[in-house]
């Protein structure tokens, strides 16, 4: 790094002409290291300025020389600079609202600001180009000059530090656009940005980016773009909205009493929000192993023990993966109360948007603002009964659901339809097989083709939901309690290693859902202002169960069983509803797995179910509690047929097959169309005839197979075209 590049912004922060000099060399005296420091940089940095101070000038020609460096140091600074004048400012009004705090008190904070101010207007100055044009260049410009109209980049130089994603260069670019007459918004400086702008400053001079580590996390995209983001609610707030009655009617003043002919009401409602507490606990340990391992050249700590610029890098890219689950958690969370001293798994921190939208349709226990709740259970969203959404009826469904809203809504514009955006496809396709011949016909569309006034909003992370949300745009919003919490982390180094936490408050609420009935046949959908299909996931997918547990049909009706400790009876099935089949998928089997023996609530079942991962029973409920079996299948009942007597069959578009019912000997030779990595797990079927695999040509075994009902092998193929032997299960003939 190019420390010189910072001296007209060290000279303006210090309010000086030029450098104290001793013995010849430029220094930095005691009092003007700490003003650094107190204006946000590191010590180290101090350090590395007044050595670079002393070097040799380079030899560089000053007239190919870029001025990129130079002006992004003076505008980093500049912006640095810009968050503390907020902060002074926000200072100075709350010394003016507390009668105790005297005259001086207020004026050393006055001549505080005005000093910031004088420095801003330096650093303006300083931070244009020598020979910038009066006006601003075009975009995409690659000379040398500041481009002002870059969108990405902070004057379009290169680097991360300069990404204009960074509050900071946004603030910056600002500055800078008003020195030259233009006005651009930004938001408001917050301890997040600046926090940040010291991380990158940090970064960029003591490591240089080559050497760093390098991470492949790539941070999701926000939903904040379609659930807008508000910052300052506490937990239990209440979000008020209002039910409006019929009011107009024909003139009737003649010959009437006013109070007579009155009518119209005002219903009050109110959504108690609810903000889900979470936190971030990790302890470092063995730093110095690692070092010796791992970090190499990220070492600047010597022999200490506890490596903070290696801790400093991890912390870097847990914020990513922060972000990343949160992002998740915001889709597909569902909020499970956790146990003191275990740790929680991050879907369960909080609830999502779906889970927030089931409840409203399936009911819940009505908070109340002092933290107590009314004991009733209330329902406010009923939902449209519509078809199972497939890659051939999508477009019905889309069409038929938003009918369904009141037209004095779905007409004013303001309604957005939101989808998974794994269903998007499925809609592009069904609207092209549908109207692809017309002369008229726009691929890609996004709104509802029936109705244009309706937005189709695509929610990330949703692939394994079905349920199609309708409202009125900006009424689902993302919720915290203070900005930027969630990445204030809290250090506390404990002998050799490093504690660190955070914690923060988030939701994903509505504010306004609908009116609240404790009896959902009295629901016409006449007030409320969310509307969605009446289901959620496809019953052909399974969401993971508890291990060691009985399985919960709260969230869906289809659970795969987890990974017990020991064979785990199933005696229940927790939220069962009464007439709604209930399927169950076996995981891990063996010692991990499961068994339904034919007693208590099951004593009605066929048989003991004493499942292989795979194999699935269906269930229903009856009024008396009682399970009725309706019927079981194992994994390869479920699987694709190769054809009878194939010797070659094809594998693609799945990865669990069963072999066909032969009539002569069949030899399977080679798997057609399979895909390099990818696992296949191959059935038997029957017992004459049965398809065998020899340890030869194409394939790679412990042994010759032969593949008959129950046995079963699983191969994957490699790099050299050849099929190696994963697992296997192997019955006599």
């Amino acid at each position: 790094m190019n420390f010189k590049n910072f001296i007209p912004a060290v000279l303006a922060i210090l309010g000086i002409q030029e450098f104290h000099q001793e013995k010849g060399r430029k220094v930095l005296t005691a009092q003007e290291k700490q003003k650094l420091t107190t204006a946000g940089f590191p010590a180290k940095f101090a350090e590395d300025f007044e050595a670079a101070l002393n070097e040799p000038e380079a030899s560089a020609n000053p007239e190919t020389e870029s001025t990129d460096q130079r002006v992004a140091a003076l505008t980093a600074v500049l912006a640095q600079t810009t968050n503390q004048l907020t902060v002074a400012n926000q200072e100075l009004a709350t010394l003016k609202t507390k009668s105790t705090v005297d005259a001086a008190t207020i004026s050393a904070k006055e001549q505080e600001i005005t000093e910031l101010k004088d420095r801003i207007g330096i650093l303006s100055d300083m931070a244009e180009p020598d020979n910038a044009p009066a006006a601003s260049t075009a975009a995409g410009n690659t000379g040398s000059t500041f481009d002002l109209n870059n969108e990405q980049q902070l004057g379009g130089i290169e680097g991360v530090m300069f990404a204009l994603n960074r509050p900071y260069n946004q603030r910056a670019r600002a500055a800078i656009a008003a020195t030259r007459g233009l006005s651009l918004m930004v938001a408001e400086a917050s301890s997040v940005d600046y926090s940040t702008l010291q991380e990158d400053l940090g970064a960029f001079y003591r490591i240089s980016w080559r050497d760093r580590l390098q991470s492949f996390l790539v941070k999701l995209p926000t939903i904040e773009t379609i659930f807008p983001l508000e910052s300052g609610f506490q937990d239990l707030a209440t979000l008020v909205n209002v039910w409006l009655g019929e009011f107009s009617q024909a003139d009737n003043t003649i010959g009437s009493n006013f109070d007579n002919v009155t009518k119209g009401n005002y219903d009050f409602g109110t959504e108690t929000l609810r903000m889900f507490s979470v936190m971030f606990a990790h302890k470092f340990q063995n730093l110095a192993q690692l070092e010796k391992s791992w970090i190499g050249s990220l070492n600047r700590e010597g022999s200490d023990p506890v490596k903070m610029s290696f801790v400093e890098y991890l912390l870097a890219e847990t914020a990513k993966k922060l972000h990343n689950e949160r992002e998740m958690r915001r889709v597909n969370g569902v909020r499970k109360n956790p146990n003191p001293n275990q740790p929680g798994r991050a879907m369960e921190a909080a609830d999502g948007i779906y889970e927030f939208i089931r409840k409203k349709v399936d009911g819940h226990i009505d908070n109340t603002p002092d933290g107590g709740t009314t004991g009733k259970v209330v329902y406010q969203i009923k939902p449209f009964a519509l078809p199972h959404i497939t890659p051939g009826n999508i477009g019905e469904v889309l069409y038929l659901g938003t009918s369904m809203i009141p037209a004095h809504i779905r007409d004013t514009g303001t309604i957005a339809c939101y989808i998974p955006s794994s269903l998007v496809p499925w809609y592009h396709k069904y609207n092209e097989a549908k109207y692809g011949l017309n002369q008229d016909y726009k691929a890609n569309i996004m709104h509802v083709k029936e109705y244009p006034n309706v937005k189709l909003v695509p929610v990330p992370n949703a692939d394994n939901h079905h349920r199609i949300i309708w409202t009125i745009e900006g009424n689902i919003k993302c919720f915290e309690q203070k900005a930027g919490e969630m990445l204030d982390f809290r250090i506390e180094q404990q002998d050799w290693s490093l504690k660190v936490w955070a914690n923060w408050k988030e939701s994903v609420w509505a504010e306004a859902v609908g009116y609240k009935y404790t009896n959902p046949a009295e629901m016409d959908g006449s007030r409320q202002l969310i509307w969605c299909n009446d289901y959620d996931r496809p019953d052909d997918f399974f969401i993971e169960g508890q291990p060691d547990a009985n399985p919960s049909a709260v969230l869906h009706t289809s659970i795969v069983t987890g990974c017990n400790k020991a064979v785990k009876e199933i005696d229940d099935i927790e939220g069962a509803k009464i007439g709604v089949t209930v399927n169950i998928k076996c995981g891990p089997d063996g010692d991990n797995g499961v068994i339904i023996k034919k007693a208590g609530k099951f004593s009605l079942i066929s048989a003991e179910w004493k499942p292989k991962t795979g194999d699935v029973i269906s269930l229903m409920k009856r009024a008396d509690g009682q399970f009725i079996e309706i019927s079981r299948r194992t994994a390869a009942a479920s699987a694709y047929m190769f054809p009878a007597n194939e010797t070659a069959p094809s594998v693609a578009d799945a990865t669990v097959f069963v072999t066909g019912e032969n009539t002569k000997a069949t030899e399977i030779a080679d798997l057609a169309d399979a895909i390099t990595g990818t696992v296949y797990t191959i059935h038997g079927n029957g017992t004459t005839n049965a398809s065998t695999i020899a340890n030869a040509g194409s394939f790679s075994l412990t042994k010759d197979m032969t593949l008959v009902t129950g046995a079963f092998i699983q191969l994957v193929k490699a790099d050299d075209g050849k099929f190696y032997e994963v697992a296997r299960v192997e019955l006599k003939a």
